[in-house]
């Protein structure tokens, strides 16, 4: 897979994992947590960041792409704009590195 192509998807799988999270918040009963999917090699995870009100704490969007070992951060800077932005990423094995002190 092209970089551009992994990217594409990658881009897909997020808007795709915050239209499952947004509809999540249609219904009254819904409860804020943790909730994950994966396809193609891809994982998507939604977890709050510890900010925001206590009844709406705003979410992060981790991705993980398993074939290149990339991780990428999402969020939602603010609530009124309600874009998704790219917080942050990079190389899983370098995050893990890193944080050995190596």
């Amino acid at each position: 897979m092209r970089v551009p192509d992994a990217i594409l998807a990658t881009s897909a799988i997020a808007i795709l994992a915050l239209a499952v999270v947004e509809a999540g918040r249609l219904h009254p009963a819904a409860q804020a947590g943790t909730a994950s999917m994966g396809a193609a090699g891809v994982t998507a995870i939604t977890a709050s960041s510890g900010q925001g009100p206590d009844n709406m704490p705003f979410e992060v969007l981790y991705v993980i792409d398993n074939r290149s070992e990339m991780i990428l951060v999402y969020g939602v800077e603010t609530q009124l704009d309600r874009r998704m932005t790219l917080l942050g990423g990079g190389s899983l094995p370098a995050l893990f590195r890193a944080s050995r002190g190596g």
